[in-house]
């Protein structure tokens, strides 16, 4: 029940962009541009309770249909060494230690109320959500409540739950490619690496009891620390009354984030390379910087975004350099942003017999991104646009949007995700090449690729070639 990213992806309306916002397929004519606005019923509201919770509504009337998600702040930032992957088990026993009438166990009770459900663990939010028909608004609601107030935790399914668990990080070490992000992530977080590691280790898993589980509960599962957010076939006040009736009891605590503040990371000092091999056909490069966090570098988050939606566009010169030459099978850029850690990373695929080439073309478009000539102007209104029109889509599909709103509540940034925001429209050539020399050109990083089983030294010596091609 672990999710592995969140949020929307721009790039899935770049195919109707020109014919939904600009009205003419040359983009070096002047555009019609049409400003797509958000409906009324469109808009987030938001409540707080007394005791501190937060409740989060957008209405969408299209379909009979309702999520309720409620969200709390915490996830693998709060992992000590030897507690990775708990808030992870936690996820899971919290479903296991619900009671409902007569005994009934959780999946009983959500099938009464018409409900199917899950429950997530990311690097900064834990969450569990509920899907429904919106006339069974209140019964889940309740539902909900009584599943995050009154938690009974028991050794027996404790001991059972451990193994569930265990099997979705056997399944997740078994892909390649999530051994060539988890070696990364451990290069570069070092020490640090116990707040990003979600899955978490064999040895904490089996070190847990139910004591533990108690004074995590105690801890981190406080109204304070929680949104509610419900999306759908809704009515706001409705929703605010019945958030009111039944999560108004449960009590006001310390707040966590004071009482067990997330320590800085330490700083990544010098540039990192490795080789991981498998039974793979191509070869998989990763590079890694660290990257702006919201938490101390939040006028950097919107560049962030944006430089990877520029380079991503099928029609950048990015794109050119590397793809269509030839070099690269595919190259992504992505930016992770959160409140503690965040994390730049590019992703490219390439053969080989063509890995010394395409890690030097690599390098050459990443001293190129310094430049503000290096982005076309009209590529940032496209972008702006492609922003808007995802806005609009994602605001259409109630289920995710809850997902994404609760994410984007958990390291405080649901402001910019507003149907009007106009963040993405304020980013400039010049802005964005600054970014890409603070956080890019200058900083160390990790590079690494997953390569066949016997190309381990023909790569590891383009690897070495690349570090000393960019010092």
């Amino acid at each position: 029940m672990r999710r592995m990213s969140g949020g929307w992806t721009r790039a899935l309306t770049a195919c109707v962009v020109t014919s939904a916002l600009l009205g003419t397929t040359d983009l070096g004519a002047q555009a019609q541009v049409q400003v797509l606005a958000p409906r009324r019923d469109q808009t987030i509201r938001r409540d707080t309770l007394p005791n501190g919770m937060t409740v989060v509504v957008v209405e969408n009337h299209s379909v009979q249909l309702a999520t309720a998600h409620v969200v709390f702040r915490g996830g693998a930032m709060t992992q000590s060494p030897e507690l990775q992957g708990v808030p992870h088990l936690f996820e899971h026993m919290l479903f296991k230690s619900y009671s409902g009438s007569d005994n009934a166990s959780f999946s009983q009770d959500a099938s009464m109320a018409k409900a199917s459900y899950n429950g997530a663990t990311g690097d900064e939010e834990v969450s569990y959500s509920l899907w429904f028909p919106s006339d069974e608004l209140g019964a889940n609601l309740g539902l909900m409540a009584t599943l995050v107030r009154d938690p009974a935790f028991k050794d027996k399914e404790l001991q059972m739950e451990r193994f569930v668990v265990r099997n979705e990080m056997q399944r997740a070490q078994s892909q390649p490619s999530f051994l060539l992000a988890n070696a990364s992530s451990q290069a570069l977080w070092g020490n640090w690496y116990s707040r990003k590691n979600t899955i978490g280790t064999d040895l904490a898993l089996f070190a847990v009891n139910a004591e533990l589980l108690k004074a995590i509960y105690s801890t981190w599962y406080v109204p304070n620390n929680a949104a509610l957010v419900v999306t759908g076939d809704v009515d706001s006040e409705k929703v605010f009354s019945e958030a009111r009736k039944h999560f108004g009891r449960w009590r006001r605590a310390n707040d966590p984030i004071k009482a067990n503040p997330i320590p800085v990371p330490p700083p990544l000092d010098s540039t990192f390379a490795f080789v991981y091999t498998h039974e793979v056909q191509t070869v998989t490069v990763q590079l890694s910087w660290r990257g702006p966090t919201l938490a101390h570098d939040s006028t950097d988050v919107r560049d962030a975004s944006t430089l990877a939606d520029l380079l991503n566009a099928d029609e950048s010169p990015f794109q050119r350099q590397l793809v269509d030459a030839g070099l690269f099978r595919s190259a992504r850029m992505s930016a992770d942003i959160n409140r503690h850690g965040s994390e730049l990373r590019f992703t490219g695929i390439t053969a080989v017999d063509q890995i010394t080439n395409a890690l030097g073309g690599l390098g050459t478009a990443l001293d190129q991104l310094v430049s503000s000539e290096y982005f076309d102007a009209m590529a940032l209104v496209v972008d702006a646009k492609r922003d808007r029109v995802a806005r609009a889509l994602a605001y259409e599909e109630t289920p995710s949007l809850a997902s994404s709103l609760g994410s984007a509540w958990a390291i405080g940034r649901l402001g910019g995700m507003a149907p009007d925001s106009t963040t993405a429209s304020a980013a400039t050539r010049e802005s964005v090449a600054a970014f890409a020399s603070r956080w890019i050109s200058k900083r160390p990083y990790v590079i690494g690729a997953l390569t066949p089983v016997g190309t381990e030294e023909k790569v590891g010596t383009a690897l070495a070639q690349y570090i000393a091609f960019m010092k």
